[in-house]
């Protein structure tokens, strides 16, 4: 029987969470700092990235904004004890984002129009293969690891890293001033969502992770929970430079 958690303090607070979640959080955060600190966002905050730059960022960063859904839609499907408070609270969380997601894939597609990336080019998939490694491995984690480990991969670690790094290019103007006014507000809406919008939705992700594996897991438990969001971050970084 698993030493159960329940959630009593803040939910953006990381002290509300165990002790073991605490400590993999700090383990983490030199990888997810590559991420964000990664010049391709910089660039893009100062209006620095160039029109090829730009465009790869678009059609490589694709795949994983269309296939978003998908993956929340396969962790749904690993959902099996009806008594399990942790998996009630990922059956809400993840039926409620689903459509949400779909509707930042539209908003994506929106940004793409702006510089000039059209339907056609995102669907050739035609960047590098490494680029494609972050898409490949959220779906692998979302069809064939346990709940945990892929809420972690994609819902905290790719949701809570993107809001992050749209808010660092969302932090001066620069960028949003390059656009032409008539097209700015529809081609910036896909960032502003993750910049101010998205805060919560990592926090209920983490808050699941704990609620599922509890305040003592297995080793191999926090492992795995551990190895997806590094891959994650890893995959991530790896996506980015491609783009330079």
């Amino acid at each position: 029987m698993k030493d159960g958690f329940q959630r009593e303090g803040d939910l953006q607070d990381l002290a509300s969470y165990p002790g073991w979640l605490q400590e993999m959080i700090a383990e983490t955060g030199d990888a997810r700092a590559q991420v964000v600190r990664h010049p391709v966002f910089s660039d893009m905050r100062d209006a620095k990235l160039s029109a090829r730059q730009f465009a790869a960022f678009l059609v490589n960063g694709w795949p994983v904004v269309e296939q978003f859904p998908q993956y929340m839609a396969m962790n749904l499907l690993k959902l099996r004890d009806a008594h399990s408070r942790g998996e009630a609270m990922a059956r809400r969380y993840l039926t409620r984002n689903i459509r949400v997601e779909q509707n930042h894939a539209d908003h994506w597609l929106a940004w793409c129009a702006a510089h000039d990336v059209s339907k056609d080019k995102l669907a050739k998939n035609d960047g590098p293969s490494l680029a494609y490694a972050l898409s490949h491995w959220c779906w692998k984690s979302s069809s064939a690891d346990p709940l945990a480990a892929s809420m972690a991969a994609t819902n905290y670690a790719i949701e809570g890293v993107t809001g992050e790094w749209s808010a660092l290019v969302c932090s001066r103007d620069d960028y949003e001033m390059s656009l032409p006014e008539a097209i700015r507000k529809r081609t910036i809406r896909w960032l502003k969502l993750h910049a101010h919008y998205d805060d919560a939705h990592p926090w209920e992700a983490l808050d699941i992770i704990a609620t599922l594996l509890g305040n003592a897991p297995r080793t191999d438990e926090i492992a795995g929970v551990r190895n997806s969001i590094l891959k994650s971050f890893e995959y991530f970084k790896i996506s980015l430079d491609c783009c330079l």
